[in-house]
């Protein structure tokens, strides 16, 4: 599942979950390519602000299959010089990640560049990636 809301543009909220299967990933690609469209008629760049508030063991629970992940890695290599150039950071908001988002928060930090072509971070609430994303796009309000 995945729902995309543009009403705070230029700051986008993306609701997800584990997009687990192949069709779940054609949907999910289908929406991004649908929002990097609207994002190249816009002036500046915007954020992406990840909602995701599955525990890390539903996480894990629900993996994806080897063809949604071929699919996810195939769209990313594609699409990463477009996220680059319009995107000024991605910021994911797992409010239940527990010791999951502890351990992964350093390791995305380090390979959103390389993996999503935009900085990135990982946050336990949406107040704080707001607050990231805000300097992250030169916001001052």
């Amino acid at each position: 599942m995945i729902k995309i809301d543009r009403e705070k543009w230029p700051m986008v909220y993306i609701e997800v979950d584990a997009i687990a299967t192949l069709e779940a990933m054609q949907e999910y690609n289908t929406e991004m390519d649908a929002l990097l469209d609207y994002a190249e008629t816009q002036p500046g760049k915007f954020g992406m602000i990840y909602i995701n508030d599955m525990s890390g063991d539903e996480a894990k629970a629900s993996k994806r299959t080897k063809e949604a992940k071929q699919l996810s890695n195939k769209w990313l290599k594609e699409n990463r010089p477009r996220i680059g150039e319009q995107c000024s950071g991605i910021a994911m908001v797992m409010p239940n990640g527990g010791m999951f988002m502890k351990m992964m928060r350093p390791i995305a930090r380090r390979s959103m560049p390389k993996m999503m072509g935009a900085p990135g971070d990982m946050f336990f609430n949406l107040q704080d990636a707001e607050a990231w994303m805000k300097d992250e796009m030169g916001v001052t309000a």
